[in-house]
């Protein structure tokens, strides 16, 4: 799992000192191969767009180091390279101003701008740009020259590529919000590990194409940060079963999905439809009067117990009884309201529950973090930030500034798994590992994907999927099927229906039989 691992700008910071400090691992090694890589990606840029010159803006620290590193190496290379850097060759200190030193014994003589207004007269529109001026270090506002130079860069922009160095300046490479105007990137060569800014919040849009360079670290340096994952499509494959050739729908799973009310029959249709085409073996829906019709209608395949009520409560625990023995995982939430009778149903049921369990929406807002405790079943929650803020009673800018350990914080004190859905969505579980699923389609944003999300994971955990393998692999087949019903439909004409008509085909992908 090295090769995946996830990382905030402090830990980054750390790795770095003791590779270094105690390993004793020589930092111009280190940079020498971070500038090469961005230089590697630079050329092929070059040659594949037919693009003569690489215009390089170097910071005053490593990150600039970085960026005289690659300057050497393109020149070597035969491109034209403009270097322009914030501070003078000899202000630089440590590993930088030796590679610095390098850089102008090839011949290069960079432009130092002490007035960023200057850069103006030397860009060019038939250039690479490379951003080098700020990396993870960066922990509070950009400010002075290189805010200006951000600003002009920002606003010179036109159709020049960029790659960004470790990740686009500007950017909090913690949390993924920008601290100043930052150069959106084509690609970002970041290096060593994956910095968790890259993927979260406005990150994820201004990072382009991540290419990760590997620079040996140790295992033992690792320990330095949390365990946190990029979920690949390596990390699922490894966790898919086989479709069995002797299945039956019994041996697929049973899943049942509770939820519903009169005025909103959507969305338990949409998880039972998605707990289907998911491929649980049967799937039953536990619902209120008065909605069985709109499932009827969409699926057929799906049996329906209706309850008294035109919403879920306590009167409906008897129908709960004849169900559970068969079932092999429950979704409860999609659609359920806010009753008080429902409340007490998704308490109670709690109470007795010995069976794999999601908690979405609605069921989500009928328990408090201490509730959780009433059951020793494995549950998933799956809460958007809203729901989640509620339930854990966290301010909501300690989860902005960081949301990988307080979503990971939060997992442990509760025991539970809990996957936090967003624009990139995060999964935590009860020892502390994060996952950041970084496929998604901002066409996702639209009401009813969660619950198609809900079904999803439920269908697994019936089919055998562990609780840890089918909350990842479900919002890995979530997020690949809101790209490809994106692709079909635009993002703006996506609906969550959408989702599960693409899901077979994505699922499929990854199908063995035995």
């Amino acid at each position: 799992m090295m090769k995946y691992r996830v990382v905030s700008s402090e830990e980054a910071g750390q790795i770095d000192r003791y590779t270094m400090e105690t390993e004793g691992k020589d930092g111009k090694i280190l940079m020498k191969k971070a500038g090469s890589s961005v230089a590697d990606t630079v050329f092929e840029l070059c040659q594949t767009q037919h693009i003569a010159r690489c215009q390089i803006f170097c910071g005053k620290g490593n990150n600039g180091g970085d960026g005289a590193v690659a300057a050497r190496e393109l020149h070597l290379k035969g491109i034209s390279v403009d270097v322009f850097m914030t501070a003078k060759p000899d202000a630089y200190t440590g590993d930088a101003a030796w590679h610095v030193k390098k850089m102008l014994q090839t011949g290069i003589k960079p432009h130092v701008i002490t007035d960023a207004n200057n850069l103006k007269d030397y860009l060019t529109t038939d250039s690479v740009w490379v951003d080098a001026l700020l990396g993870t270090g960066l922990r509070s506002a950009v400010r002075g020259i290189t805010l200006s130079f951000l600003k002009i860069l920002h606003d010179k922009h036109r159709n020049q590529p960029v790659v960004a160095v470790d990740l686009p300046s500007g950017l909090d490479g913690t949390n993924g919000h920008p601290l100043g105007p930052v150069l959106q990137a084509d690609t970002t060569v970041t290096m060593g590990f994956y910095k968790a800014g890259l993927f979260l919040h406005e990150g994820k849009f201004l990072s382009g194409d991540i290419l990760l360079t590997d620079l040996g670290y140790s295992e033992k340096a690792m320990e330095y940060a949390d365990p946190t994952f990029l979920c690949t499509d390596t990390v699922i494959r490894s966790m898919m079963l086989p479709v069995r050739g002797t299945d039956h729908k019994y041996s697929r799973g049973q899943a049942v999905c509770i939820g519903g009310h009169g005025e909103m029959p959507g969305a338990i249709t949409l998880a039972a439809l998605s707990a289907l085409r998911a491929g649980a073996g049967m799937v039953r829906a536990l619902i209120p009067k008065g909605v069985s019709q709109v499932i009827h209608n969409q699926a057929p395949e799906i049996l329906c117990h209706s309850g008294q009520r035109e919403y879920v409560s306590v009167d409906d625990l008897p129908l709960w009884e004849t169900l559970k023995a068969r079932t092999k995982a429950v979704l409860i939430g999609p659609g359920l309201g806010r009753h008080k009778e429902t409340e007490h149903f998704v308490r109670n049921i709690l109470k007795e529950l010995d069976i794999p369990a999601v908690l979405d929406a609605d069921a989500l807002n009928s328990i408090h973090l201490n509730d959780l405790r009433l059951t020793d079943a494995p549950l998933i929650l799956t809460p958007h930030a809203g729901e989640f803020l509620r339930l854990t009673t966290i301010p909501e800018e300690t989860l902005q500034s960081d949301p990988v350990n307080t979503l990971r914080n939060a997992a442990q004190k509760s025991g539970k798994i809990i996957h936090l859905k967003g624009s990139t969505s995060m999964s935590a579980f009860p020892d502390g590992k994060i996952f950041i699923h970084p496929y998604n389609s901002p066409g996702m944003a639209t009401a009813g994907s969660g619950d198609v999300l809900g079904g999803i994971i439920t269908s697994l955990l019936a089919q055998g999927f562990s609780p840890e393998a089918a909350t990842l692999c479900g919002s890995h087949f979530h997020g690949l099927a809101g790209i490809k019903a994106a692709q079909m439909n635009g993002c703006r004409g996506m609906i969550a229906g959408d989702l599960i008509y693409s899901l077979p085909e994505v699922m499929k992908d990854y199908e063995t039989i035995e």
